[in-house]
């Protein structure tokens, strides 16, 4: 995808060249109209290039002050290089299942649709039985996979959770120094209230 930068030179240029087509009547009223259309997204462009885009253009503060403090903390550290190698593992191995689970499945239903194509019905029943017992014995050398994945899920899920709740605890400290150490002193805003109150009670005095 090309860089907003990029976009916005060709934009540039044309817009450039529109405007010397203005010059011609017959072409004014389309150029101007394209020529604005193209103002418009050059702005928006300009507007959102500096803008984080990891969620919607919202920089989340959670994630930011955990980050800060995983590269201040080994332990932190620790915690993320063993999740990111958890996610490693777990992605071999389901890739791997995945790929097996395709291929058998492939067969069974070729077997089954070239087992259709017999004419002669105890044949094909046959046919239709010597696939089922196979399916049967093979869906069930599959069930210890079933039932490490079922746990996986649950685990993932509960790791998924803890984390988000380390992530708020670890980041909730650091907001609420912020806050210690950056409150606005607010003797402007009382001063600006008493005058405030001066101007109201000599209006009052006039309008009594």
């Amino acid at each position: 995808m090309p860089r907003p930068s990029i976009i916005m030179e060709y934009l540039l240029i044309f817009i450039s060249l529109a405007h010397s087509l203005i010059k011609t009547n017959y072409m004014k009223k389309y150029v101007k109209i394209v020529t604005f259309a193209a103002a418009v997204l050059l702005i928006a462009i300009t507007l959102t290039s500096g803008i984080d885009k990891s969620r919607g253009g919202y920089k989340d503060l959670v994630e930011e002050f955990y980050d800060q403090a995983v590269k201040q903390n080994s332990n932190l550290e620790t915690i993320e290089d063993d999740i990111e190698n958890f996610y490693k593992k777990r992605e071999d191995a389901i890739e791997k299942y995945n790929s097996f689970t395709s291929y058998n499945n492939r067969y069974y239903a070729d077997a089954k649709a070239k087992a259709a194509t017999i004419a002669d019905a105890t044949t094909k029943q046959r046919a239709g039985d010597h696939i089922n017992k196979s399916e049967t014995a093979y869906r069930a050398k599959m069930a210890n996979w079933q039932n490490s994945i079922v746990t996986l899920n649950n685990n993932e899920r509960e790791l998924r959770d803890l984390h988000v709740l380390l992530k708020i605890m670890i980041a909730t400290p650091v907001i609420e120094k912020y806050q210690q150490n950056n409150l606005p002193d607010n003797s402007k805003l009382n001063e600006a209230n008493t005058d405030l109150q001066k101007v109201i009670e000599k209006i009052k005095a006039i309008t009594k």
